[in-house]
């Protein structure tokens, strides 16, 4: 399990970012990612978790930001890429293999988030929902992005280099021998320091998922190179990250 140096610091703050070792999640089903992110949040000291504790998002490559309720746990939210809270005791869980997940905490309004946040979702502007949703001051988010599939390794698909002639997205490709390399985390960051989130505040973990296959999962390692997960139970295994206030109690 990894850790966003920038959150870490944060007492009443819990997160972590699964490995490999630490167990694989389904994005279909969530008997086994309920136990590996309960296992998780144990390791943590967070003695106490259930899943009644664990909120997922329904991840649709979208645009659609959920604020939490209080009575909600062991809860699927459909149609949904982020998930915000400020109940000490939630836990939100994210899956990815390749996308970027993004933790963000708010130490004056002590709210927390979880944001899945692919090449689809980023365009749509599921960063700009997010903080519009968190209605906190953006200058005092503090934003973790964990492993992805970084530029060194993410070309665009022939159906999808029309992107090319995109102004707005032009300067984040870059053309290596005849494929199209696209920037997930540049434009990322673009958008939250445009979205009013401090450079300061940005803590990027700076692992691609494609380069550390062996360490983390990647969709496109594993549609490239099928073996690499050949042992793995699950259909399309994926890695989880989650994030919560600690409950007083």
């Amino acid at each position: 399990m990894i850790f966003l140096k920038n959150l870490k610091k944060y007492k009443n703050v819990i997160h972590g970012i699964l490995e490999r070792k630490d167990g694989s999640v389904n994005p279909f089903s969530n008997s086994k990612t309920e136990e590996n992110i309960l296992r998780a949040l144990k390791e943590l000291g967070y003695k106490n978790a259930k899943v009644d504790n664990l909120i997922f998002a329904d991840q649709v490559h979208g645009r659609n930001v959920y604020f939490c309720p209080l009575d909600i746990g062991g809860y699927i939210k459909l149609q949904t890429d982020g998930l915000i809270t400020k109940t000490p005791g939630q836990s939100l869980v994210i899956k990815t293999a390749d996308c970027l997940p993004i933790l963000i905490y708010d130490p004056r309004e002590k709210k927390v988030g979880a944001i899945h946040a692919g090449r689809e979702g980023i365009i749509k502007g599921i960063i700009e929902a997010a903080i519009k949703v968190f209605n906190s001051r953006p200058s005092s988010l503090i934003v973790g992005i964990g492993p992805h599939i970084r530029k060194c390794c993410y070309y665009l698909k022939k159906k999808n280099e029309n992107l090319t002639q995109d102004s707005e997205l032009k300067k984040y490709i870059q053309e290596r021998n005849g494929k199209f390399y696209f920037d997930l985390t540049q434009i990322a960051i673009d958008k939250l320091l445009k979205s009013g989130v401090r450079k300061e505040n940005i803590e990027d973990c700076g692992i691609c998922t494609f380069c550390q296959a062996e360490r983390f999962y990647s969709a496109r390692k594993r549609k490239e190179q099928p073996d690499i997960y050949q042992k793995e139970k699950e259909r399309f295994p994926c890695f989880g990250s989650f994030i919560g206030l600690l409950s007083k109690n």
